[in-house]
């Protein structure tokens, strides 16, 4: 690291300091309040019941990562994951049950019990499902993910969690392919295909938050360098403390996506581009996903540079724990687990002691030359491109204020009822005239003929037999054009379910307003 980087970190140093004590006599408004009890269930699938889908490598990675998070931020974790022979090592001491369909639907209804019973006391809960893993649609457009022996469908959700969620907070984490169609529903004018009737859906329920891995492709990437999907990671390496752009120890939705957009801002091919789904429950938009001043951390990591700057810091066991690319003068606060810890920034490396706790500053740590600390698989496309974009106050303002509202409007296509379809009504209406049509030419057909019997002359009596062959072969042409008409419009009625597009703008409450200020940045509500 340059000298320029440690003189303005260590210029802010006494800033910092006095910026804490001014937020604990309350100089700074008060972020949102969290909530009293948080629940969470960690499920980590690499199988795939589809054939289609081959295994993934770093779901159950995922799962531990989150489950170890978590432990710092939440008051009950439950974890359901079955390691492979590469991560088991990893993990001896973390207490797992696979994650059999069963054994999910009974961990949500444990956990939801636990919460009711909370909430009737007056207490405010969030239950979080954490998901890793792959997921599906089906015919119908209906949204799934894998488990060990089975799926875990939209309809389980319904009936397990979100239909028994009165009175505490729901949060849906997936990073897992298709998990947008979760809360989204597939169809449109160009396949007409729609999800089936259902009750379930989730922008409806305003106790529910979502974060959604999604991409233009609907398939989310792992990647090897960090033994992990690239959302997950992302996701971690914001919920650490580094997405905190007003500075209040809370990560809200807000930031949380702000961030990720940031990560994956500089990446243009679209089956590699992540494009999440991340909106706060509609009835709490200032819903904080974590609140460190909570959290169980004993130590965290200041970082604050001159210039736009990469930072990743690895474990003990040189596993990526998190990474950002933080901008001129943004200060982040990254919290840090008991252990070891190395920080790559740009070329060089610091080291955390495992008995150092409090606030850590990295100027304050001795520093070595980079020594490439993981190398587990590489791609240079995500190297160049992921978190190339600096996160700070300005790109999260310009980001939260511009298209993050306009992200979450989506289109759902829904099934009409049958005598609503506009087309078979035109057709059955245009075969009724035609056949009216006929009726009346073979009226004019049979008048003529009466005048053909009753004229006495040869050459009347020619001109009417003429308009009469007329008359019959326009009412055949009509009468068969007009029952074909029919029978396409009554197939229509069968066979052709009108579909209705409705738009769905989920707002996030009066909205919230980041104020940036000399020291940091506030917390507005737009009321």
């Amino acid at each position: 690291m340059s000298s320029s980087h440690f003189q303005v970190a260590a210029q802010m140093r006494a800033l910092w300091l006095f910026v804490c004590a001014a937020l604990a006599v309350g100089v700074f408004a008060a972020g949102p309040a969290f909530a009293e009890h948080r629940i969470v269930i960690v499920v980590g699938n690499n199988a795939s019941q589809d054939d289609n889908l081959d295994p993934l490598r770093f779901a159950d990675d995922d799962a531990f990562k989150y489950f170890h998070f978590f432990s710092f931020v939440a008051d009950d974790v439950t974890l359901l994951t079955n390691p492979d022979a590469e991560t088991r090592p990893m993990y001896r001491n973390v207490a797992y049950t696979a994650p059999t369909r069963q054994a999910v639907l009974d961990a949500i209804d444990d956990k939801v019990e636990a919460a009711s019973a909370l909430a009737t006391k007056g207490e405010e809960v969030v239950v979080y499902l954490v998901y890793s893993g792959h997921g599906n649609y089906d015919q119908e457009g209906r949204g799934y993910v894998h488990l060990e022996d089975g799926k875990l469908t939209t309809r389980d959700l319904f009936y397990h969690l979100i239909g028994k969620s009165e009175g505490f907070y729901v949060v849906l984490l997936f990073d897992a392919c298709n998990a947008s169609f979760l809360v989204k529903s597939r169809g449109g004018p160009s396949d007409r295909r729609a999800a089936g009737p259902s009750t379930l859906e989730l922008e409806k329920y305003d106790n529910v938050g979502v974060v959604l891995s999604s991409s233009k492709t609907g398939e989310v990437k792992e990647w090897g360098r960090y033994l992990a999907g690239i959302f997950s990671h992302q996701v971690r390496s914001a919920l650490t403390g580094v997405a905190d752009v007003d500075r209040n120890r809370q990560i809200t939705f807000q930031e949380l996506a702000s961030f990720v957009e940031s990560a994956n801002r500089a990446v243009e091919n679209p089956a590699l581009k992540l494009t999440p789904y991340i909106r706060p429950p509609k009835s709490r938009p200032d819903l904080a996903l974590i609140d460190f001043s909570t959290a169980s951390f004993e130590r965290f990591l200041s970082l604050q540079f001159q210039t736009p700057t990469r930072v990743t810091v690895f474990d003990e066991d040189l596993v990526r724990f998190a990474d950002a690319r933080l901008d001129t003068g943004y200060h982040a606060r990254l919290s840090l687990p008991a252990g070891q810890y190395y920080v790559a920034v740009e070329d060089a490396e610091f080291q955390v002691e495992a008995g150092a706790t409090g606030e850590i500053f990295l100027e304050d740590l001795p520093s070595a030359q980079s020594q490439e600390l993981a190398s587990r698989g590489t791609d240079q496309y995500y190297v160049k491109h992921l978190f190339s974009v600096p996160y700070g106050q300005t790109f999260a303002l310009d980001y939260l204020g511009g298209d993050y509202e306009q992200g979450l409007v989506f289109s759902r296509f829904s099934p009409r009822p049958w005598y609503e379809n506009e087309p078979a009504w035109a057709t059955v209406g245009l075969g009724a005239a035609l056949l009216g049509a006929g009726g009346y030419l073979a009226t004019l057909a049979s008048a003529e003929r009466d005048r053909a019997m009753d004229t006495p002359w040869a050459d009347e009596r020619a001109a009417y037999n003429r308009n009469i062959d007329q008359y019959n072969v326009w009412t055949t042409v009509t009468a068969v054009a007009g029952g074909a008409a029919m029978a396409t419009g009554v197939a229509l009625f069968i066979f052709d379910q009108p579909i209705e597009e409705s738009v769905v703008a989920p707002r996030v409450g009066p909205g919230i307003t980041i104020m940036p200020m000399p020291t940091g940045a506030a917390v507005q509500g737009r009321f």
